[in-house]
């Protein structure tokens, strides 16, 4: 940090000067690194569900849907549940191709029951989530508290304006096929932020 110089008594001290705004920007940003392709993990909670065994409700759902990864390394995210059902419906990522497998945990007469079922056409209204579903394992309760659904991976960061698939050196791989496309700035699939013992957080650039 610079300093100036302040009389005093007739003695000259040394001042620190204020961080210019710039700079503090500038320094706000050093943690941030491009959201790097990963196999994520999503899990979604809320405080009670309604299910007829096609379609599960779940409600008082959770504003945010979390996502964990361990590889290629351990890293931690989130994105707008809102968002999440967004970018699955619009038919070009995925989870709208390939529709995942859940297991669900729910709580009835406090005990913990498990349940695996393919989701398909999440749709938000409020605080409330609802997909058809396709019981795979398990039958799933009429109706519940403290539900939990963990998804399995989907491959991000994902497409954005065509983009999707795996990335290297600026192009896209998809198989043994390598298609050069452009790519619009440096955070197009999304930010991550590593904290202070070095792990990343990340959201991808459809999740705000």
């Amino acid at each position: 940090m610079a300093a100036a110089a302040l009389l005093v008594g007739g003695t000259a001290m040394a001042q620190p000067q204020a961080t210019p705004p710039g700079a503090m920007a500038d320094a706000a940003q050093a943690n941030v690194v491009p959201m790097p392709p990963a196999n994520w993990l999503f899990v979604q909670t809320g405080t009670s569900f309604t299910s007829d065994g096609k379609t599960l409700t779940i409600k008082g759902v959770a504003p945010q849907t979390l996502m964990f990864s361990d590889r290629p390394e351990r890293m931690t995210g989130d994105v707008l549940t809102s968002k999440f059902a967004e970018f699955w419906n619009q038919g070009k990522d995925d989870f709208q191709k390939d529709p995942p497998n859940a297991t669900i945990s729910t709580s009835i007469d406090d005990k913990t029951d498990l349940t695996v079922v393919e989701l398909l056409n999440p749709r938000v209204s409020g605080d409330t989530l609802t997909y058809d579903i396709k019981l795979l394992e398990g039958s799933l309760p009429t109706a519940g508290k403290q539900i939990s659904v963990f998804i399995d991976w989907w491959y991000g960061p994902g497409w954005h304006g065509g983009f999707r698939g795996g990335w290297r050196g600026g192009v896209y791989v998809g198989g043994p096929v390598v298609v050069p496309v452009p790519v619009p700035g440096p955070y197009a699939s999304g930010r991550c932020w590593r904290g202070p013992y070095g792990g990343l957080h990340c959201r991808p650039w459809w999740g705000y």
